[in-house]
């Protein structure tokens, strides 16, 4: 008897990439001024995508985002 063999095709299939993968790369000057910060905007801007803009829902990324800011202001 033959094995049943896996997926091949869930195996090579890449993972899904970021919304905003990208943009921090990209010519936008108030993401490129966020510096350090920008990843956690763009997560933040993923989070309020996924969940219909519900704030509520991405409360732990604005957090964060508000901490690196204050790091940021501190230096």
């Amino acid at each position: 008897m033959e094995k049943a063999t896996e997926n091949p095709i869930s195996e090579t299939r890449p993972p899904p990439h970021p919304n905003h993968q990208m943009d921090a790369d990209d010519d936008d000057e108030n993401v490129k001024q966020l510096k350090e910060c920008s990843s956690l905007y763009l997560a933040l801007q993923d989070c309020l995508v996924d969940s219909n803009r519900d704030w509520k829902s991405c409360q732990k990324h604005v957090q964060a985002l508000k901490a690196c800011h204050e790091r940021r202001t501190k230096k």
